[in-house]
C-alpha cells in the first residue's frame, strides 16, 4: 500500500492505527458522555426547569406580495413554536434568527407565565429577496433563558436540514438577549477551528463528534446586534446600578438602608427613600432632575456602562425607570439560576476615568454594600450548556457585532467586555465591532441592518474583511464624532440631529 506521500506502508500497521483512532473517538465519546451525566447531577433544580409557558398569539405569517416562498410553522418536541421560509429562488443558504428578552412571569399575583411567540426577522423581505431562507424560534421557555434559547434554535436548524436539506452555509443573528444566544451558540462544538494536514483531519473529525454530543451546529458567520456579549457581566451591571444609587443615597440619607436579600417591603421603603434622595423635590423630578449626590448616579452609570461617549446624557433619563425596576432583585435572575449571579466584592467603584481615587469615590466604596455570589450558581458543564452560558471569546468564525451609544439597558460596555476577551483568546481578527448613534435599546435603522448583513456575508463568502470601530481605546469612544462612521439613515426614534447631524462631513 502507497501512501499520499508516494510510502510503502504496512497495510496491518495502517489497520491498526485506523481501528486505534476509532477505538479512541469512542472512548473518548464514552469519556465525555459520562462526564455530562456527572455535571449534570451535580446542577441543582430551579424555579424555571418546571416552568410551562403557553403558546401565544404570534402575529402574521402571510406571504410577502411579489415573493413566492414555502412557508412553515410548527412546534418541535419540546414545545417551541418555530418558522421557516424558504424562498423559490433559495441561493441555499439559511440564516437563524435570534429574538430577545420576552420577560417572564406576567402576573405576580396569578403566577401566569409570559407566552411562548415567535418573531418573523426585521429583515424577512430583504432575505426572501436575495434569495436567503430564514428560520426563528419562540424558544421552549421564556424568562432570561439562554440556554434553552441556544438548544431550540439548534433544534430548529436540525429541523430545517431535514425538512428542507442542508444549507451551503448557515449564518446565525440576534438581538439583545439573542445576541447573547448567537455569541453562545457559536462557541459550542463543531465551531471549532482545526490544524491543517492529518492532524486537522482527525481534529475535524473528533470536533464533529463533540458537536454531535453537545447538540451543537456549525454556524459559517454571526451577527449579534446590541447583544449581551458580557453574558453574566449584564446582572453585575444592574446590581451595580442599583446597590450605587443605594449607596449614594445613603452617604447623606441614614434612612436608605441596603439589604441583601430585600425585605418584601423594599418597593415601599428603601426604593422611594432612594429616588427621592437622588432626584430633585423629593423625588418629583425622576427621572432627569438630578439632586448633587445624583449627579454622582449619573457618573456612576456612564462608567459602568462603557465610559464617556456621544449620546449617553441623551440616554441617561429614559432608562431610569427600568433600570430602578431591576433594584432589589435576588440574583436569581427569575430563578433562571439557583442563587444569587451578582458579586461586587473586590469592585472598586469610580465616578469618572481617573484610576485615583478621589473622596467622592471614596465615600461611595465606603457605603456600598458588598454582596458574594453563591457558589456553583452557574457551575460550568462540560459539552453541555450553563443555564446562564458565559460567551468567552473563544470564536472560530466571522463575527460582525453592533451596538447603539445611547443603551442603557443592555449597555455598550457589552462590547468591551467581548472585544477584550476575543483579544485575550487570540482571535481579534475574527472579530468586528462597530458602534452607532441611538437612544434606544436595539435602535437601528433598516440601512443599519442591511450594511451589517451584506458585511457579513462579504466576509463569510469572499474573505473581505470588514472595518469596524475600536471599543476599547476610551480618547476614540469620548470623541464627539465617534459612532458616525457606521451611523446610517433614520430609525424615528433618535433626533437625526443626535444621529448625523452632528458628524463631521465625509
Amino acid at each position: 500500500m502507497v501512501n499520499a506521500y508516494g510510502r510503502h506502508i504496512d497495510p496491518y500497521a495502517w489497520g491498526v492505527r485506523k481501528m486505534l483512532t476509532r477505538a479512541m473517538l469512542c472512548i473518548a465519546a464514552i469519556a465525555l458522555l459520562a462526564t455530562s451525566a456527572f455535571a449534570g447531577n451535580r446542577n441543582q433544580s430551579v424555579p424555571q426547569d418546571d416552568r410551562v409557558f403557553p403558546i401565544g398569539d404570534s402575529g402574521p405569517f402571510d406571504p410577502i406580495p411579489g415573493l413566492t416562498a414555502e412557508l412553515k410553522e410548527g412546534v418541535d418536541n419540546k414545545g417551541a413554536v418555530y418558522r421557516y421560509e424558504v424562498p423559490v429562488n433559495w441561493n441555499g443558504d439559511l440564516v437563524m434568527y435570534a429574538h430577545g428578552f420576552r420577560g417572564c412571569i406576567a402576573d405576580e399575583a396569578t403566577g401566569a407565565l409570559v407566552p411562548l411567540t415567535v418573531d418573523n426577522p426585521p429583515l424577512r423581505e430583504y432575505f426572501l429577496a436575495r434569495g436567503y431562507a430564514w428560520a426563528a424560534s419562540s424558544y421552549a421557555k421564556n424568562c432570561y433563558d439562554v440556554k434553552d434559547g441556544v438548544e431550540s434554535t439548534n433544534r430548529l436548524a436540525r429541523i430545517f436540514k431535514r425538512e428542507v436539506g442542508r444549507p451551503d452555509k448557515t449564518l446565525i443573528t440576534g438581538f439583545s438577549m439573542g445576541g447573547h444566544i448567537t455569541g453562545a451558540a457559536i462557541e459550542m462544538f463543531p465551531n471549532y477551528e482545526c490544524p491543517e494536514g492529518r492532524r486537522g483531519r482527525l481534529c475535524r473529525r473528533f470536533v464533529r463528534l463533540l458537536g454531535k454530543l453537545s447538540g451543537g451546529i456549525k454556524y459559517d458567520g454571526a451577527a449579534p446586534l446590541c447583544g449581551v456579549m458580557g453574558d453574566t457581566e449584564l446582572f453585575n451591571y444592574f446590581g451595580d446600578f442599583s446597590y450605587g444609587a443605594e449607596a449614594l443615597a445613603a452617604e447623606i440619607n441614614p434612612l436608605v438602608q441596603s439589604q441583601f436579600p430585600a425585605p418584601d417591603t423594599y418597593a415601599q421603603t428603601t426604593l422611594p427613600l432612594t429616588i427621592a434622595t437622588l432626584f430633585a423635590n423629593n423625588g418629583a423630578g425622576f427621572p432627569s432632575e438630578l439632586t448633587p449626590q445624583g449627579e454622582r448616579l449619573k457618573d456612576l452609570l456612564r462608567v459602568i456602562s462603557g465610559g464617556d461617549r456621544p449620546i449617553f446624557d441623551q440616554g441617561f433619563a429614559p432608562f431610569q425607570a427600568l433600570l430602578f425596576s431591576f433594584a432589589g432583585s435576588d440574583g436569581t435572575v427569575d430563578g433562571v439560576l439557583s442563587g444569587n449571579v451578582f458579586d461586587n466584592t473586590h469592585r472598586v467603584y469610580q465616578l469618572d476615568g481617573d484610576p485615583a481615587i478621589n473622596s467622592a469615590e471614596a465615600a461611595l466604596n465606603e457605603f456600598v454594600l458588598r454582596i458574594a455570589r453563591d457558589r456553583r450558581v452557574n457551575p460550568y458543564r462540560f459539552l453541555r450548556l450553563q443555564r446562564v452560558p458565559e460567551i468567552t471569546g473563544r470564536i472560530s468564525i466571522p463575527v460582525l457585532s453592533v451596538h447603539t451609544l445611547g443603551d442603557l439597558f443592555v449597555p455598550f460596555k457589552m462590547q468591551q467586555i467581548y472585544a477584550r476577551e476575543a483579544q485575550h483568546h487570540g482571535r481579534s481578527d475574527l472579530l468586528v465591532q462597530r458602534a452607532t448613534r441611538a437612544v434606544g435599546h436595539c435602535e437601528f435603522s433598516p440601512q443599519e441592518l442591511i450594511e451589517t448583513f451584506e458585511d457579513l456575508v462579504l466576509w463569510v463568502e469572499a474573505d473581505v474583511k470588514p472595518a469596524g470601530d475600536d471599543v476599547l481605546d476610551p480618547a476614540t469612544v469620548a470623541n464627539p464624532a465617534y459612532g458616525c462612521r457606521y451611523t446610517r439613515g433614520s430609525t424615528g426614534q433618535t433626533p437625526d440631529i443626535l444621529r448625523t447631524g452632528l458628524c463631521p462631513a465625509e
